[in-house]
């Protein structure tokens, strides 16, 4: 086995997965492979630890999303009912 490729293939696959993230533009298969690149055994340490640090990079990123689009969601609550308040307070 040429271990030289094999490195070299893991760390395209690697970067590939990386840059589909980077770009936002990657689904449930390509986080897969991330954490499946992480795993310590199977892959050497250096690959594994990379992957890993870009893994739990990709959880925080994707939890500061849905916290956002939670406040987003909470503010055009409070907006339709602030909206509401003004128009039934008016006199017509």
């Amino acid at each position: 086995m040429d271990f030289s490729q094999y490195y070299l293939d893991l760390f395209e696959m690697l970067n590939e997965t990386c840059k589909k993230i980077a770009s936002g533009k990657y689904g449930d298969a390509d986080a897969d492979k991330l954490f499946e690149l992480a795993k310590h055994p199977r892959y050497p340490a250096f690959l594994s630890e990379l992957a890993e640090s870009f893994g739990m990079m990709l959880v925080k990123v994707e939890a500061r999303e849905f916290r956002m689009q939670q406040i987003i969601e909470d503010l055009e609550k409070a907006k339709a009912e602030l909206e509401k308040c003004l128009m039934e307070g008016r006199p017509d």
